[in-house]
């Protein structure tokens, strides 16, 4: 399992001033802190694209947020979010109600052995 502390969790979604059926991205998915608690934020017409260029943090996100996927709530796009807006384009979304970035340090990202637990 991976192991990850989303820092300043609420502050930043609550940012977003989250619309139930808005249309989010989250830019830097890693360990999908960010995006559970936006999600949760949504109703069953909102829509949350979460970018990351690591396979495996999308995989564990895939997982951690299972219920959502479940849902069709949530697309996971394994790319580096420079690539934003073809991305987005590619899949029909022209207009986004939030975005979020978390440009922190990664420390999975800096320490394999923190990875799993």
């Amino acid at each position: 399992m991976f192991k990850h502390y989303s820092v300043l969790l609420e502050e930043a979604v609550e940012g977003l001033n989250i619309k139930e059926d808005g249309i989010y991205v989250d830019c830097t998915l890693g360990g999908a802190g960010h995006s559970e608690y936006l999600l949760s934020k949504l109703g069953k017409n909102g829509h949350l694209y979460a970018f990351d260029q690591d396979q495996t943090a999308i995989e564990h996100a895939q997982k951690r947020l299972a219920p959502y996927v479940a849902r069709g709530m949530v697309t996971f796009i394994n790319d580096n979010f420079r690539h934003l807006k073809a991305r987005l384009n590619e899949l029909g979304v022209e207009e986004i109600d939030g975005i979020c970035y978390d440009l922190g340090v990664s420390g999975p990202q800096l320490d394999e052995r923190e990875l799993f637990l």
